[in-house]
Formats: structure tokens, sequence, C-alpha cells
């Protein structure tokens, strides 16, 4: 079991384009589909020097397009840089494109230069993000209500019966709170036990169901590349992961991340054995046997295709 993580980071270290990576993962997503993938998940921030995705929505329409039954995740979406009102027409076009394929995982952001972009204060986010929560998920039921003076009623209706499934993310115990009070299922980006303790206190308090928080397993690689000469590999991938590794550790200061390394060189990423490995077939195994799932971002930091798919169609040894 395997998913497909992309974010489309362009690295000065790269030898290829924008072009063909957004090609190259509508190519991947339809070979995730014939061979088991569980989901191709496409990430967003903004205004990053190495061209991140903004805008997953676009991704997930054209993956939907190329596609028949993979499950497409867009996580985190970063609601505060979004109408709302719009966003849920969006979602539930894509919901009828996709017929229901299409789910979400919610997240708050944390770069100042994205808060800054959109006008949003940053001193009032959590407000905002409530606010901004309730009303996409009204506006999902296809209910007629008013909001800041505006009559919002999104058509057509949702293909999904109540509109797509949205959770909710983040490191703190106020997002599982925030998830909880909405009995959302909320997914951590670390597993710290105390952020499920936080949410089923606040779920039990509102009267939802406990127990919808879904930490990631303790140690487990968020990057995963599979090859057969890993000292070859190392030296043909480790610059695209250092790259990934590096802007995601200047991002995110000090907040807790599973995908969170120290390393400052090739040599030290390869040696933390953290979140980016590149591991034989016969070591993937040993992790998927361990973790249940193997997490791929098979184009990180701008690898070529031709390299990607190199690793990647060694999965199906596994």
């Amino acid at each position: 079991m395997f998913i497909l993580r992309f974010d489309f980071r362009l690295g000065p270290q790269s030898d290829t384009t924008m072009a063909d990576l957004y090609a190259t993962s509508l190519e991947m997503a339809e070979w995730g589909e014939a061979h088991g993938a569980m989901t191709a998940l496409f990430s967003e921030h903004h205004s990053s020097p190495d061209g991140y995705l903004p805008s997953p929505l676009v991704l997930a329409a054209a993956t939907a397009a190329r596609t028949s039954t993979l499950p497409i995740n867009v996580g985190a979406l970063l609601a505060l840089m979004y109408d709302p009102v719009k966003l849920a027409e969006d979602m539930v076009v894509l919901d009828h494109l996709s017929k229901g394929r299409v789910n979400y995982t919610i997240g708050l952001g944390y770069r100042p230069e994205e808060y800054a972009m959109f006008g949003v204060d940053p001193s009032a986010r959590g407000r905002l993000m409530d606010e901004h929560l309730d009303v996409l998920r009204r506006a999902l039921t296809g209910e007629r209500f008013e909001w800041r003076g505006r009559t919002v009623h999104v058509t057509p209706e949702p293909y999904t019966d109540g509109g797509p499934m949205i959770a909710y993310g983040g490191g703190t115990p106020a997002a599982a709170r925030r998830a909880a009070r909405r009995g959302m299922m909320f997914l951590p980006q670390h597993a710290d036990p105390g952020l499920a303790a936080a949410y089923d206190a606040a779920a039990e308090e509102a009267g939802n169901p406990p127990g919808l928080c879904m930490s990631p397993p303790a140690g487990a690689p968020t990057s995963v590349f599979v090859a057969h000469d890993l000292d070859e590999a190392w030296s043909r991938l480790g610059p695209h992961l250092l790259h990934d590794a590096q802007l995601y550790r200047d991002w995110l200061g000090d907040t807790p991340s599973s995908s969170l390394s120290a390393a400052s060189t090739v040599e030290e990423l390869r040696a933390e054995n953290g979140a980016y490995r590149i591991v034989t077939p016969d070591e993937a195994r040993a992790l998927r046997a361990e973790y249940g799932i193997l997490s791929l971002q098979p184009l990180c930091g701008g690898i070529h295709p031709a390299d990607a798919w190199e690793c990647l169609r060694l999965v199906c040894e596994l």
C-alpha cells in the first residue's frame, strides 16, 4: 500500500521544468490507480521561491479527469487564502467531476508571507478559521443562509451527500479542539499523543464522538524512494531531497512536524534515516510491514521525471 504525494517544488539544482512535473504527476496518478495507490495527495503553499503548488484544486481536477477510481486528497488546503463561498463552489464542481473521489484536509497555515499576500491578519487567524470553516461546511450542503450581509446558496448540490469529506490538520491542541468541536476528523502533522487527548476531551465536551484523531505512526518516513543501488541513488536524488528538507525546516522553525530534518548536507540527511529515506525493495517491504503504508514523494524537490519513474516502478516489485 502506498500514497503518492506531490507539492511541486522545483529547486535550483533541478534540470526539469514545472510543466514537465505537472504532466508527470498526472501520468503517475494513472499509474498509481493501476497499481493500488491509496490516494494522490496535493499540497498547497504560496509565494514560494521554488514554485510550490499554489492551486491544488486545479491539479486535483486534472487528476480526477485522468483517473476513474483513485482517491484524491487536497491537503493541507489553506482555507484562509480563499473566499469560503467561492471555495465551496469549486469543491462542489470537483465533487461532481470526480464522482466524490476528492477529499480535503484544511490547514491554518504558518507562513507570514502567505498571510500578507492574501491580507490575512495573523493575530486573528484562529477566529477567522472558525468562521471560514463554519461557512464552508454550511455552503457545501446547499443550504441557503446569510453571512456578512450576503445571501449564500451554493449550487448545484454536491455529488456526495452532505458534501465532500473535510478533515482538519495541524500540530497544536488548539487545532485538535477546533476539529473536535465540529465533529471533524483531525489529522495531526506529528505523533504527539497529547493531541489525541486534547481532541477527545473537546469532542466529549461538545457531544461529538471521540477517537477521530488519526496521528501518523511515530518514526514513519514521509518521503520514501526505492532503489537497488543506494549509494548511486543518494548521489543522484539526494540534492533534491535536501532542498525539500531545508526549505521545510526554514518555514517550520520550531513547529513540530513528522517531516522535520536537521540535515545540512546530503550525507547528514541520509544518516538521519528519518523522514527522507532511499531504501532497497526488501527494506521497503519491511517499512510497509511496520507502518502499513509507504509515503512516496516521487518528484520531490524537482527530481527529473526519468529518475522519479525509475524509483517508482520498483514499487511494483514489493
